[in-house]
């Protein structure tokens, strides 16, 4: 999510926008978008009726989730491009950012191999935070 903030500019440039959504309650995606500095909004959907309906609903994680996805969706409101993917591979900006421009082929999801900064700021978090469920 924190690469498309940064990308933020270029998106809306390219004349879309971006949203996040989550299943966390409102004030938590809130503290999230105020910590990661996201320029756009993170919906929220803690009745999960909206990933259970696009088939984005993973219940055996943290009491129940939504998979990473990315959907590129026109001013007709049709999907151009759709990409339902896991915490190890999916599609990262750039591919999205190149779709955007017209490229003739969709992104092509990659592995995700996070480094120690990123294990170094997940623990960091889960120390400061604890390690929570959400409820439905």
């Amino acid at each position: 999510m924190a690469e498309y903030g940064r990308a933020h500019d270029e998106i809306r440039a390219l004349g879309a926008s971006v949203s996040a959504l989550s299943v966390d309650a409102a004030a938590r995606s809130e503290a999230l978008r105020a910590q990661l500095g996201l320029p756009f909004p993170i919906l929220g959907d803690s009745t999960r009726r909206v990933v259970r309906e696009w088939d984005l609903y993973n219940p055996k994680e943290m009491g129940g989730i939504a998979v990473p996805a990315v959907f590129v969706i026109g001013p007709d409101r049709r999907v151009r491009y759709c990409s339902i993917d896991s915490t190890a591979k999916r599609v990262d900006t750039s591919g999205v950012l190149s779709f955007l421009r017209g490229a003739e082929r969709a992104p092509a999801r990659s592995t995700v191999r996070p480094g120690l900064p990123e294990f170094a700021r997940a623990l960091a978090n889960a120390i400061r935070r604890g390690l929570r469920t959400p409820h439905e």
